[in-house]
């Protein structure tokens, strides 16, 4: 049952990225004044979809949804190569008509998501396990010498003991590091 569960929460992880990932497209395109037309999370046939309308670039739905298969998503841009088939509507906001710097920025999008969700995930981890103390010293430290009792009693109490212990006698301190 557990193995089912981690499979399962391993789904919703790539899936949870996955729509991160195109998000960060949407918003990039979104910004550079580009149609976008669907957003999806998942391939093969659509379980469930809704449509938006967005006063931004000539003001158009956007159709958003969840498909099948969880492993994969897409972010269709209108216009993104030259042949693909666009309304003329669309033209002043198709991603092949703007200035190329602008097309960078939404192929960089998702990356830049990637980027941002892995710190978060090593933030929430640094903050939840913490991080090691790389200037901490590791080495035992030794804290007091004593003597040693020469004897233990019948009652299992120990004999007084006087003076220094062994330790001391090696020529051992308090405050002392042990290397190896």
């Amino acid at each position: 049952m557990t193995f089912l569960l981690g499979v399962l929460l391993f789904a919703i992880g790539i899936a949870v990225t996955i729509a991160l990932h195109e998000w960060g497209h949407l918003t990039a395109a979104r910004l550079c004044g580009m149609r976008v037309r669907r957003y999806f999370i998942g391939f093969g046939p659509t379980l469930f979809s809704f449509k938006r309308h967005h006063a931004a670039a000539g003001g158009h739905d956007t159709e958003y949804g969840v498909k099948a298969i969880p492993f994969g998503g897409f972010c269709d841009i209108a216009g993104m190569t030259a042949m693909d088939p666009i309304a003329p509507a669309e033209e002043p906001y198709a991603m092949y008509k703007k200035p190329w710097w602008q097309r960078i920025i939404v192929m960089l999008g998702g990356v830049a998501m990637n980027l941002i969700v892995g710190f978060i995930i090593l933030y929430f981890i640094a903050v939840t396990w913490g991080l090691p103390n790389m200037g901490k010293e590791m080495a035992p430290r030794i804290q007091a010498v004593q003597c040693v009792s020469p004897a233990q009693r019948a009652d299992g109490t120990l004999e007084p003991c006087t003076g220094s212990g062994p330790a001391e006698r090696a020529g051992l301190r308090a405050g002392d590091v042990i290397e190896k």
